[in-house]
């Protein structure tokens, strides 16, 4: 496959200020870590064991209530797991199950209860194989809590952002409709990703939380200037026309290169089922939490690429200021 030069992308990337970095931009290498090490740390979750025939309308029900909450505080969907007799779903909640879930759900199962158990799930992504192997009876978690409190964006600043997002979907355009990925790296932090393969596996879709926090800032001051203010305690119901946030125009997302949105899922963001990135198009979520194993290490970048050789991975180049 032919490879990818970055010296294009790197002349309009726009990064921190001088103050902020070293230098500019010279050139992407991949990344190779030499160290691992990293300890299984256990959270609770909530579990529900549902009929392997209503699976599937029962997780309709949850990731339209992952979506809901996505204008405020909310947790993130695992994806399900099988057994022999039952699917089950792992939600990470505050502090109970929502009554509206355990309600529908159990509409849907005839009327019966269902089993909802709390289970400790793994906190943080394996980084080598032999992690993976040895963490498989824990799931590994991400979840994703935008900051209710968001300061105001300077004109530089979102002019910034947006040229930061367009980075990414410059790569998504390239890699976005092969069998290849790419994860761009700055600061040992990815900030952009795409690749059709990143779908299925949970450290792929970890990536898609690259560049969460410059988009949910952006959507942050787009709902501002479309007029639309949520509280910290408010979130607005997809299936409320009356409250439901407008969604952009094939116009307004070419405007606004800052909010992109994936043809097969309703909401800006949407849930780890099922996700995929489109041509041209980089999913984007909310805000990245560091403490939640979102990939941000170098050994967790190393996973990525060991576990898909289809995925490349780079880190920034900087030319080291003259004193």
């Amino acid at each position: 496959m032919k490879s990818f030069t970055y010296f294009d992308l790197a002349q309009n990337s726009v990064f921190p200020s001088p103050s902020m970095m070293e230098g500019d931009i010279i050139d992407f290498e991949n990344v190779y870590p030499d160290t691992y090490g990293n300890n299984v740390v256990l959270i609770p979750m909530y579990c529900l064991e549902i009929r392997k025939d209503i699976a599937k309308e029962c997780l309709n029900v949850v990731k339209d209530y992952i979506n809901s909450q996505l204008h405020s505080s909310y947790d993130h969907l695992k994806r399900c797991k099988r057994s022999n007799e039952h699917v089950q779903i792992l939600l990470g909640v505050c502090a109970n199950i929502p009554n509206d879930i355990r309600k529908q759900v159990i509409l849907i199962n005839n009327a019966e209860d269902i089993t909802i158990k709390k289970v400790y799930v793994s906190k943080h992504a394996p980084m080598t194989r032999k992690q993976y192997v040895q963490w498989s009876e824990f799931w590994p978690l991400y979840f994703r809590k935008p900051t209710n409190e968001l300061p105001q964006l300077t004109k530089e600043q979102k002019n910034m952002y947006i040229k930061f997002l367009n980075i990414s979907i410059n790569i998504g355009k390239q890699f976005g409709t092969c069998q290849s990925g790419c994860i761009l790296t700055w600061d040992n932090k990815i900030i952009a990703c795409s690749g059709d393969n990143v779908k299925n596996h949970p450290l792929q879709h970890a990536v898609i939380l690259a560049i969460e926090e410059v988009a949910y800032k952006l959507r942050h001051m787009w709902l501002i200037k479309k007029g639309v203010q949520l509280t910290k305690d408010q979130f607005i119901p997809w299936g409320t026309s009356n409250n439901r946030v407008p969604e952009l125009s094939a116009q307004e997302i070419s405007e606004q290169a800052g909010h992109v949105y994936s043809t097969s899922d309703k909401s800006v963001c949407g849930s780890s089922v099922d996700t995929q990135v489109a041509e041209g198009c980089v999913k984007i979520a909310t805000q990245v939490n560091k403490q939640n194993g979102a990939l941000c290490s170098r050994e967790k970048l190393h996973c990525v690429k060991a576990l898909n050789h289809h995925f490349k991975v780079y880190k920034a180049v900087r030319k080291h200021r003259e004193l």
